[in-house]
């Protein structure tokens, strides 16, 4: 069998994490781990958001001072992370 080189053009790699899509995905995906952690031990206040540094990044944290301390004692945020693999 032969061997397979493969050279990624940079630029286009670039252009296809910053594309719509992508940032499309990660929201959905953000939402849907804040929604279940929202669900879990009435702990209403985990809010999913995207950063964009270089390419976006999802971030989901608990904003008030109830989900962070379930948060703290549950693992609620780790505990929904299934919910954006789907």
């Amino acid at each position: 069998m032969a061997k397979v080189k493969v050279r990624l053009h940079s630029g286009g790699v670039l252009d296809v994490l910053n594309s719509d899509g992508v940032r499309g995905d990660i929201e959905r995906r953000t939402e849907a781990i804040a929604a279940a952690a929202n669900r879990m031990h009435n702990a209403k206040g985990y809010v999913g958001d995207v950063i964009r540094t270089d390419r976006p990044h999802g971030a989901v944290r608990a904003t008030t001072r109830h989900a962070r301390r379930s948060n703290a004692k549950h693992n609620t945020l780790l505990k929904s992370l299934d919910a954006g693999r789907d």
